[in-house]
């Protein structure tokens, strides 16, 4: 018999019924964030890349705490702080795709 893998004693059959409704809640803004990021405009309507900076390390510590891999929230965590540093504390989450736009050596 194959054990099961778990991530913070929470196996994926577990946490699909919590993360459904999170991926079904992305669908609804999607449309919202192209159109910022068609028109290079990010007001926070949602909240503000410092209110996100927030959360971020807020996640990185209690992934850490409880043993699971902080490289992800580590990488978005970084990109946040970085956009915040060049000035787009006060934009919404969208705006983070200038920083992927960038080419390779240029931040």
């Amino acid at each position: 018999m194959r054990s099961r893998r778990s991530t913070a004693g929470v196996d994926a059959a577990t946490y699909t019924p919590f993360a459904a409704p999170l991926a079904q809640g992305t669908i609804e803004w999607l449309p919202d964030c192209a159109d910022q990021v068609d028109n290079g405009t990010y007001p926070p309507d949602d909240a503000t890349l410092t209110t996100h900076a927030g959360g971020l390390a807020h996640l990185v510590a209690e992934s850490e705490r409880l043993g699971v891999n902080a490289e992800m929230p580590r990488l978005f965590q970084s990109l946040v702080d970085r956009a915040v540093a060049e000035g787009g504390a006060a934009k919404s989450y969208p705006a983070l795709v200038e920083q992927f736009a960038r080419t390779a050596g240029t931040a």
